[in-house]
């Protein structure tokens, strides 16, 4: 029994070990300023807002049969779980543009320092919503596909409940991402500062 779980153990950490590779041989080369926003995906703070309001929940448990909200409910986690991985992504994105900012060297040292610190608030910003986010995928993902059976085990679905997870906030997460992305950005440009909060 225990060369099975060490097997298995074994197998799990070369799987991983695999994926890890192939995603860093994968990996965009160089993220510069102009390789940011075009490689967003669409992502609204509002609507992730409104899918972890408790108030929306509470009103449609109360109103809807249990069969009606479970199916409602199921929607809404398929929805949440689509918003936090083009978020996730995004916040991908801004951590390979800080990490290439962070290095980054110049003729004027003041202004670059300054860059330099900038670019480092911003992956750590988007680092903590990064893992936000992939703890909660990993949640819902739970939810969706455990049967009902095991609603003993797990607590059970409240999207409200994803706000707060292992201790991060969400929203308050994804705005300091916003404002960390916010700062770097103004030290290129307005019009690039716009573009990047539009697609935000």
């Amino acid at each position: 029994m225990f060369d099975i779980i060490t097997m298995f153990l074994v197998g799990v950490l070369l799987l991983s070990a695999i994926y890890t590779a192939i995603q860093f041989r994968g990996k965009f080369p160089k993220r510069t300023i102009e390789d940011v926003t075009p490689f967003f995906r669409p992502a609204e703070q509002e609507e992730l807002e409104s899918l972890l309001d408790p108030g929306q929940e509470a009103n449609f448990r109360m109103r809807m049969a249990h069969h009606e909200f479970a199916t409602w409910q199921r929607r809404q986690i398929h929805l949440l779980r689509e918003h936090l991985l083009r978020m996730s992504h995004n916040s991908l994105v801004l951590i390979e543009w800080g990490n290439m900012d962070a290095l980054e060297e110049g003729i004027d040292a003041e202004s670059v320092h300054q860059r330099q610190l900038l670019a480092q608030e911003l992956v750590k910003a988007a680092t903590e919503f990064r893992l936000y986010s992939m703890l909660a995928l990993a949640k819902l993902k739970l939810w969706l596909v455990l049967p009902s059976s095991f609603s003993l085990l797990l607590s059970a679905p409240s999207l409200p409940s994803m706000r707060h997870v292992f201790g991060i906030d969400a929203l308050g997460s994804y705005q300091r991402l916003k404002s960390a992305a916010s700062g770097l950005s103004l030290a290129y440009s307005d019009h690039f500062h716009d573009e990047l909060l539009e697609r935000l």
